[in-house]
């Protein structure tokens, strides 16, 4: 644990920064579902009552990440990869910011309840790997430059702790799918 907090400190400004896109992203959210028509909006509450009677969290989302992750490790090698990290990591703000207008709309007063308990149990873990993520992914771009000069095949000890990410990613997708969508319906549900 320790290590991790030095590793953060050590990366401060990397952090604030993707952070600050995220919270771009979860303003962006928020705008986004109060720019919707109250039909539109109408209709999305109604289709979300029993949002916590079946699984919110589906084997698709799993598939979708694993696809977008990996895309975004084999396209470091060619300088994109970090851009669509960035990305990914702002519409995972904008997901946040459509989602907690909604939860004021379904649950009215116990809505901070509901959206603290999905968060914490659905969200949390994946923000925080994917911040993780940024960081490994802005290292192994500064060694792989290096290495390209030098010639030398050291960058793929680094792209290696962008795989070992990649997969807590997955592991952590499916602890979501089998034990906190469980745990989701039955707290809230």
């Amino acid at each position: 644990m320790k290590t991790i907090w030095t590793s953060l400190k050590k990366h401060e400004t990397l952090l604030i920064f993707i952070l600050v896109i995220f919270i771009f992203g979860i303003i962006t959210g928020l705008l986004f579902y109060f720019k919707q028509d109250s039909s539109l909006k109408e209709t999305i509450v109604l289709s979300l009552t029993n949002l916590f009677k079946n699984n919110v969290f589906t084997i698709k989302n799993i598939f979708y990440h694993f696809i977008i992750l990996i895309i975004i490790a084999l396209t470091l090698f060619c300088f994109i990869g970090l851009p669509l990290l960035t990305i990914y990591i702002f519409f995972e703000g904008i997901t946040l910011g459509f989602i907690i207008p909604l939860f004021f709309s379904l649950f009215k007063i116990n809505a901070i309840w509901y959206f603290l308990v999905y968060f914490i149990l659905v969200k949390f873990i994946f923000i925080f790997l994917l911040l993780l993520l940024f960081v490994k992914t802005i290292n192994y771009l500064k060694t792989y430059i290096i290495c390209l000069k030098k010639k030398n095949y050291d960058f793929i000890k680094n792209f290696k702790y962008i795989i070992t990410l990649i997969a807590l990613i997955l592991i952590n997708d499916v602890f979501v799918y089998f034990i906190s969508n469980r745990l989701l319906i039955l707290i809230l549900g």
